[in-house]
């Protein structure tokens, strides 16, 4: 019974953890088949720890806890997230769980030392203040956070996983130290302030990567045409002058829809803009590797192709044969004209100037010249 007794604030120590775990992973089974194999390996992982260490095992010292991170193991084959990043996600949900655990043995010891059911009691009640913020405030956050972790770099990503390891690190360490004397209201104050700590860490992370991604889509959303996603016309001249200032050859495909306004007249301009989305989607693909797209505007497009376009690739173009596969209603035929640019360059606006009226004069032809 006594034993029982010890064992019922690490349950429940576990299976918050484990829950917490599961809400930030991805599984790679059914739910039932992994929730049967964690509760084999719990059974198994403490009955053999109970049997080397003794009741000890449940004390809730924070050098016995140490122990949970064999999870790894059947976490790693459970969920599709990589051990690095399993690493983290335990590590943080283990700093919410452990700091409660600490904190009610800490109080159950100041309030009732003698009565043994008090630190479940306790714990109980703190997790059911506690758990739904963290549940439904802090891991959406946090889950939010290792899953954007990519707009950083490398270096930074270890930052985090630093973070993450020193707070529970420093917890567990404080916990245990904190069990070899008597219990009183500055350690559990402590306690507190090292969670919130951890926990107001984990928020600024969170608004970095949130605050950088929305100054991303910002970044893309102000190169890219919205109904296309090519780029547009800011976003053609930057990197036609970063091309011109590092001396590189290229060629120019301006590209213009025939009797474009004819199907908006027939069918409509929502299928015009079908129109206009089919044809950006052909020559992404048809010149996939070889440079980069842009919508020039309405009808216009261009492709920045590297080095010279093959004669090929434009005949290809002209028949555009790929239209049929999806195509929201028959197509007009493009006009193509190629301009081949090459060291000394002219300017941006004299080379597009020199490759639009190329298209006008080639209806029917690509013929490469030299800028």
């Amino acid at each position: 019974m006594e034993t029982l007794i010890l064992y019922l604030p690490i349950l429940e120590f576990l299976l918050v953890n484990l829950f917490s775990i599961h809400r930030c992973c991805h599984k790679k089974y059914s739910t039932a088949k992994t929730v049967v194999t964690l509760l084999i390996f719990s059974a198994l992982f403490y009955s053999f720890a109970a049997f080397v260490l003794g009741p000890s095992i449940f004390s809730g010292d924070g050098s016995r806890i140490w122990g949970g991170f064999l999870y790894l193991i059947p976490l790693r084959l459970l969920y599709r997230e990589k051990t690095p990043l399993l690493f983290i996600i335990i590590c943080t949900c283990c700093t919410y769980t452990m700091g409660v655990l600490a904190i009610s043995i800490q109080a159950s010891n100041l309030i009732a030392p003698e009565f043994q059911f008090c630190t479940l009691i306790i714990e109980t009640i703190i997790f059911l203040i506690t758990f739904y913020p963290f549940y439904k405030g802090i891991l959406p956050r946090y889950v939010f956070t290792i899953e954007n972790m990519t707009v950083f770099k490398a270096g930074q990503s270890k930052y985090v996983l630093f973070n993450n390891i020193f707070t529970f690190l420093t917890l567990t360490f404080i916990h245990t130290v904190f069990l070899q004397s008597a219990a009183s209201i500055l350690k559990i104050t402590a306690l507190v302030l090292m969670m919130a700590t951890g926990y107001i860490s984990y928020y600024i992370l969170y608004r970095v990567i949130n605050d950088s991604l929305k100054m991303n889509q910002l970044e893309h959303d102000a190169l890219h045409d919205p109904l296309t996603g090519l780029g547009n016309r800011s976003y053609l001249w930057n990197h036609l002058y970063n091309l011109i200032e590092t001396g590189q050859t290229f060629s120019i495909l301006f590209m213009d829809l025939d009797r474009f306004k004819q199907v908006n007249d027939q069918y409509g301009h929502i299928v015009g803009d079908a129109y206009l989305k089919h044809f950006s989607d052909i020559i992404s693909n048809l010149f996939a590797g070889h440079g980069k797209p842009f919508r020039f505007g309405g009808d216009e497009f261009i492709f920045v192709y590297n080095g010279i376009v093959p004669q090929a690739a434009v005949d290809r173009l002209k028949k555009c044969q790929e239209w049929n596969n999806g195509a929201p209603c028959p197509f007009n035929q493009v006009s193509t004209g190629v301009l081949l640019c090459q060291p000394p360059h002219e300017d941006v606006e004299q080379i597009l100037h020199k490759v639009d009226r190329l298209m006008y004069e080639n209806k029917m032809h690509g013929r490469a010249v030299r800028c």
